[in-house]
């Protein structure tokens, strides 16, 4: 065997092992900077989802404070539409008796009658 096959075959072997190593290192950086795109992606989402929770948030307390404000008008319309109701009444009470001979005040017979109420 040749002397020159020898160090031809330790040149391709040492080569060899530094590509293995530089390879090695490369794929070892490579998944490290996938890691921590991974990370950075996972964050945005993350970052993304409680915006829009916070959104959702907003909204719905939004919704609420208007159904509260919603509820309340309609218990002064029910209170008015009560009062309404019962000064109704009670002008038709004052219209019976206004009507009945000898009831009626001085000066009262020339008042116009009322519009009717609009509900």
């Amino acid at each position: 065997m040749p002397s020159w096959l020898f160090w031809l075959q330790l040149g391709l072997t040492t080569t060899l092992a530094v590509l293995f190593v530089v390879m090695l290192v490369k794929t070892r950086q490579q998944s490290a900077d996938l890691r921590g795109l991974q990370d950075k992606v996972a964050g945005m989402e993350n970052r993304n989802t409680l915006d829009r929770t916070t959104a959702i948030e907003d909204q719905l307390r939004s919704t609420s404070e208007r159904l509260q404000a919603l509820e309340r008008q309609g218990a002064q319309v029910a209170a008015l539409s009560a009062e309404n109701n019962r000064l109704r009444l009670e002008l038709r009470g004052l219209d019976g008796t206004m009507g009945k001979p000898g009831s009626a005040l001085p000066g009262d017979d020339t008042l116009a009658p009322l519009p009717p109420l609009k509900p």
